[in-house]
């Protein structure tokens, strides 16, 4: 809820907080089950800058863990994660294509990220 709060300053906290939680496996499967995904995918359509770059972090973590992988893609992050490839901030850039690097080691996710004109 906290990351869809119509203030800036607490969209970004909370993004940071799931930013650092993200970090640990246990962590990552808590907030896949409990339905984060559809709000950090969210931010990535945002016109913040550093929501955008939080949340390309966040699923770069989240990536990692193979069962995670397809979910995140379910979740219809390839589309805003591609489109963060042409950012003008060239961190929201490398966050976002070793997110998607990430997600391409699934074949099944390698062949919707074409699909989706990653290449």
């Amino acid at each position: 809820a906290l990351l869809r709060s119509p203030q800036l300053v607490v969209q970004e906290q909370a993004a940071v907080i799931l930013r650092n939680l993200s970090l640990t496996s246990d962590n990552e499967r808590n907030i896949i089950q409990e339905g984060g995904l559809p709000a950090i995918v969210s931010l990535l359509r945002t016109n913040e800058p550093r929501l955008q770059v939080h949340a390309a972090v966040i699923l770069r973590n989240l990536s990692v863990n193979s069962d995670s992988e397809v979910k995140i893609v379910q979740e219809g992050a390839l589309k805003p994660l591609i489109a963060l490839l042409r950012s003008k901030h060239e961190v929201t850039q490398e966050q976002a294509a070793v997110a998607l690097r990430n997600l391409s080691i699934n074949a099944t996710n390698e062949h919707k990220m074409v699909q989706e004109g990653a290449i």
